[in-house]
């Protein structure tokens, strides 16, 4: 996710973001942003690291079947981590920089933690390493992804609750899961998976008509079989 899609083609580099320039600070009394399911992929990326770097583990040798599905899964859910990282450096960390300057060491220290991801995401990215080599590169990720997420929801998701609107919350979102392009069907049915059940029946209720057939139609047994197949 980027900036320059809502920028001319002749902005300057640091030009705000459409959700900085358009600002507007939640009022007392207004609708609170819905983050349900924001922290419902939290829970996912909190899991699924540890659970790929197992699945690793128990692929046998000469199973390149089975490895090239889980390296598939891997592939995808490191896309949707980069996605969902560019959506906070592009859009969330800007918008409460200009409502909560005082946020901006922990937003800092929140956007050195991607860059430090960043480098293990690489070398996740990357062809030829062993089974192995990637296992340890998956839990170290785990680790990283899950000290990050502590100080994200310890410090920056109150901040979210109290001064970002609603509508402009529920903006970001639909531009988060426009850039997720031929992923979406398999992260939204993913995101599901995670839910319990009370957070299910909130997605279920709030999402787009659309997605919620197509969810049921083709995205839920698309996932089940992948599901089976990566972790057995």
């Amino acid at each position: 996710m980027t900036t320059s899609a809502n920028a001319s083609s002749n902005a300057p580099l640091n030009a705000p973001s459409h959700s900085t320039a358009n600002a507007v600070r939640r009022r007392a009394g207004d609708p609170v942003p819905d983050l349900v399911t924001f922290l419902v992929f939290h829970s996912g990326l909190r899991r699924d690291f540890g659970r790929l770097a197992d699945a690793l583990d128990r692929c046998a040798p000469g199973d390149t079947r089975r490895r090239a599905l889980i390296d598939e899964h891997t592939a995808l859910l490191l896309r949707a981590l980069h996605h969902h990282h560019a959506g906070e450096d592009d859009d969330i960390w800007p918008l409460l920089r200009t409502l909560v300057p005082e946020a901006g060491p922990t937003l800092d220290h929140l956007e050195a933690d991607h860059q430090e991801m960043d480098a293990v995401i690489g070398r996740l990215a990357a062809t030829g390493a062993d089974a192995a080599e990637r296992a340890r590169d998956l839990r170290s990720l785990q680790t990283l992804l899950r000290a990050h997420l502590d100080l994200e929801e310890a410090e920056i998701v109150p901040l979210i609750r109290e001064h970002i609107s609603a509508a402009q919350w529920d903006e970001i979102g639909r531009k988060v899961n426009k850039g997720q392009g031929r992923d979406l069907p398999m992260v939204a049915a993913w995101v599901v998976d995670v839910a319990s059940p009370e957070d299910r029946e909130h997605i279920f209720a709030t999402a787009p008509a659309i997605m919620r057939v197509l969810y049921r139609l083709s995205w839920r047994r698309a996932y089940e079989r992948r599901m089976a197949r990566v972790f057995g």
